[in-house]
C-alpha cells in the first residue's frame, strides 16, 4: 500500500484534490472512509520518504538498495499511518463541530468510519491489536469532545513527535531535525484540513452518519 508506486498515485490524486475546488463530492461514509485512509497515508508518506531523502541525500538510493532498510522504512509508513490517522479522524470532527454537526461527530458515529480507514489498504503489516488500535482512534474522539475543538495546526505538535520518533534512521541534528519534522506534520496537517473542508458533504454525511449502522456501511 505504502509503497512506491502507491506513493506516487496518492500524490496525483492530492494534485487533483488541490485543484479540485468544485462542489463537495465526500457524501458517504464509505467515501469519508476511503478519504481519511488517503490522507493519513498522504501524511505518513510525505513525513517518512520525503524527510528521509532530505537527511539522507545522495545516500538513500544506496540505503534503499537495502532489503533491511527498505524493511524498516515501510514498517515506520505504515505506524506513521496508524498515528496520522487518528489525527485526520480528528479533525473531521472538528469539521463536524465546526458546522454544528455534533450527533455525526460522536465516537460512536465517526469510530467505525475510522476502523473501515484503518484497513483501506488491506491489514497493516505489523504485529498489532488492531481492535486496540480502532478503540484508541475511537477513545480519541470520545476524549476530543470534553473540550473546545482544537486549532488543527495544534494536532501536529504530539503526532509530529511521534512521527519522528518513528522515522527508520537516525540523525546527527536530532533536534534540529525534530523541530523541522513536527512542523512540517503541522503545515501538512492544516493543507489536510483545509481538503477535507473543501471535498466534505457536512450536511449530507450528517444525516447519513446519525441513521443506524450507518457508519459501517
Amino acid at each position: 500500500m505504502l509503497g512506491h508506486a502507491a506513493a506516487v498515485l496518492e500524490r496525483i490524486r492530492n494534485i487533483g484534490r488541490i485543484l479540485g475546488r468544485g462542489s463537495p463530492s465526500c457524501r458517504r461514509p464509505d467515501e469519508l472512509a476511503a478519504m481519511l485512509a488517503g490522507e493519513a497515508a498522504f501524511v505518513a508518506q510525505k513525513t517518512v520518504t520525503e524527510f528521509g531523502r532530505l537527511r539522507a541525500g545522495c545516500n538513500w538510493a544506496s540505503l534503499s538498495r537495502t532489503e533491511e532498510f527498505r524493511r524498516e522504512v515501510e514498517r515506520s509508513r505504515w505506524r506513521s499511518y496508524i498515528v496520522a490517522l487518528g489525527d485526520v479522524a480528528e479533525m473531521t470532527q472538528i469539521l463536524f463541530r465546526r458546522a454544528g454537526a455534533v450527533e455525526a461527530a460522536q465516537p460512536d458515529r465517526l469510530g467505525p468510519v475510522a476502523r473501515r480507514a484503518l484497513f483501506h489498504h488491506g491489514t497493516p503489516p505489523l504485529d498489532e491489536n488492531w481492535a486496540a488500535v480502532a478503540e484508541a482512534i475511537e477513545a480519541r474522539l470520545g476524549r476530543a469532545l470534553l473540550a473546545a475543538p482544537r486549532p488543527v495546526h495544534l494536532l501536529g505538535e504530539r503526532s509530529g513527535q511521534l512521527l519522528f520518533d518513528l522515522l527508520p534512521f537516525s540523525t546527527n541534528l536530532r533536534d534540529f531535525d525534530r523541530d523541522f519534522v513536527v512542523n512540517t506534520v503541522r503545515f501538512t496537517l492544516c493543507a489536510v484540513y483545509a481538503r477535507l473542508e473543501r471535498r466534505i458533504d457536512v450536511s449530507a454525511l450528517a444525516q447519513t452518519l446519525r441513521a443506524p449502522s450507518a457508519a459501517d456501511g
